[in-house]
């Protein structure tokens, strides 16, 4: 119980330290995925974060920045995962790996979502869970992005929605997401 207890705590200092390496990575992302560069000129970015939240319950941080470049504007998911791993030999000293995923939304993306989430709302509400029974109804917004609503036996409303990213999941409160991909329409 005691171990547990140290990994909790190392667990937490390590995702609060871990926040500055969010913003580094995401940085890092646009300036070598987003940005083009060529000797001799100049490139101007704009970007904005407009959602930073670390969940500590489940070792997950995501961010998401808009930005504008050139005659674009998108709108990139930074999906971090801080989780435990088993040792591989007694000699091993690795206890927390890292996952980070990136998606780039467009304008279309961002607004389908929008759309789409009131029918999605409605959708899971009309269903009748069982006992110790989940629903899950899922809106594709790309290959390697799908959000999702669930219910159980006793559940109304959903207050949460999950983002896969990348086949991991992701949680926020639905008045996040929304508000996040309304300003993100504004900007």
């Amino acid at each position: 119980m005691k171990h547990a207890a140290y990994y909790i705590i190392g667990l937490m200092i390590f995702i609060m330290a871990g926040c500055s390496s969010v913003r580094y990575d995401t940085e890092r992302y646009i300036i070598n995925n987003i940005e083009s560069h060529q000797t001799g000129d100049y490139t101007s970015i704009r970007i904005m974060t407009l959602y930073n939240q670390a969940n500590n319950k489940d070792g997950t941080h995501l961010e998401m920045t808009a930005y504008k470049y050139q005659d674009k504007k998108g709108l990139l998911i930074s999906a971090h995962q801080y989780y435990k791993d088993r040792k591989r030999a007694k000699k091993d000293d690795t206890d927390v790996l890292t996952n980070t995923a990136f998606i780039t939304l467009d304008t279309t993306q961002c607004r389908a979502i929008i759309n789409n989430y009131n029918l999605l709302e409605t959708k899971i509400k009309k269903e009748n869970a069982q006992v110790d029974e989940e629903i899950f109804i899922d809106y594709t917004v790309s290959p390697d992005l799908y959000i999702s609503s669930g219910k159980s036996k006793g559940t109304s409303i959903p207050g949460d929605i999950a983002l896969w990213v990348k086949g991991e999941k992701y949680m926020l409160s639905t008045e996040a997401l929304l508000a996040t991909l309304d300003d993100f329409m504004k900007y």
